[in-house]
């Protein structure tokens, strides 16, 4: 990221001293307070990472109820965000650096049955736009594709009778989406990076449904970190997610949930940023079938703490689901 020097060495023109005592003791607090604004602006460059793809793999309520063999499912994502405070090590660097995220998912899925075990195989595409304000506006925004995501998931035990199923997946995010050394704001990481995941679905009774999800993150190697060709590279990263929803009918449901991450620590040419995400979130929602083979979910979500990097003050996930 870059940031002119301009953007913080303007002095305010309403001071009026009286006395050269008084112009050398406010010239004085002018430079300290360029120097402390520069020193937080060089921080918020080593340790900001822009990019469309979460660091963390959301889910959503029901994702691993199994489905049977032969269906087709077609979904479109609508996600905005909002960000305005930025921590550094768990203290607030800032309050005035905004963030705004547009993202539009496109997911495919087929499920089918191998060697006796439901499976299916998954391709998502994203494509965003990132619009950054506050004191960061000379960031400016920027709208491309995002990495795309090749995904399979399998089912170990499922029993549909009882709501009740346990499964695993894969996601691999390919490094081809919209990203240059030189812009401050990118929809692309260029960097391989792999997910393993697991899920569980529990009911209880015939009106609650309890999902627990749980993944790890590996990340490849970002060998063009920068205008000067840095290396980043990222230790593992670790996600736990909850979910609680209540079935209002056939039709409805409604839920809430809880989110835990933390790792993730990054390394840039060698020096260890000691930012770990350390984030916890909170959701709310819920879901409706509209017709029988189309589902609208809507969720609304905001991070209630954070350790390192932008704090999410809303967010809001619209989905589409339809089953072929």
């Amino acid at each position: 990221m870059k940031i002119t020097t301009a953007h913080f060495l303007r002095v305010p023109n309403t001071l009026e001293p009286s006395s050269d005592a008084n112009v050398d003791s406010l010239r004085k607090n002018n430079i300290n307070v360029r120097i402390r604004h520069a020193f937080r602006l060089m921080i918020l460059v080593f340790c900001l990472q822009l990019s469309i793809v979460c660091h963390a793999l959301d889910v959503d309520p029901g994702d691993y109820t199994p489905m049977p063999d032969g269906t087709k499912l077609g979904l479109v994502y609508l996600q905005h965000a909002e960000r305005d405070d930025y921590y550094v090590r768990g203290n607030r660097l800032s309050d005035k650096y905004n963030l705004q995220s547009d993202v539009a998912i496109l997911r495919g899925v087929s499920y089918q049955e191998f060697a006796g075990l439901l499976t299916n195989i998954q391709l998502l595409l994203p494509f965003g736009h990132l619009s950054a304000g506050g004191d960061i506006k000379t960031m400016g925004s920027e709208t491309g594709m995002g990495d795309p995501i090749l995904a399979n998931a399998i089912w170990i035990h499922q029993d549909p009778s009882a709501n009740r199923a346990l499964g695993i997946t894969q996601y691999l995010f390919l490094p081809l989406g919209d990203y240059s050394k030189n812009k401050e704001l990118n929809i692309g990481e260029n960097r391989w990076k792999y997910v393993l995941q697991g899920g569980y679905m529990h009911g209880i009774g015939s009106h609650v449904i309890l999902d627990f999800v749980a993944d790890v993150t590996f990340f490849g190697d970002n060998d063009s970190y920068s205008p000067d060709d840095l290396t980043m590279k990222q230790r593992p990263q670790y996600q736990m997610q909850g979910f609680a929803r209540y079935k209002l009918s056939e039709r409805a449901t409604i839920h809430v949930g809880y989110s835990r991450l933390w790792g993730g620590e990054r390394e840039v040419d060698g020096t260890d940023l000691k930012d770990e995400s350390s984030q916890e979130k909170i959701m709310l929602g819920g879901s409706y079938f509209v017709t029988p083979k189309t589902q609208l979910l809507a969720t609304l979500g905001r991070d209630i703490s954070v350790d390192n990097g932008f704090k999410e003050e809303s967010r809001l996930n619209l989905r589409l689901l339809y089953v072929f």
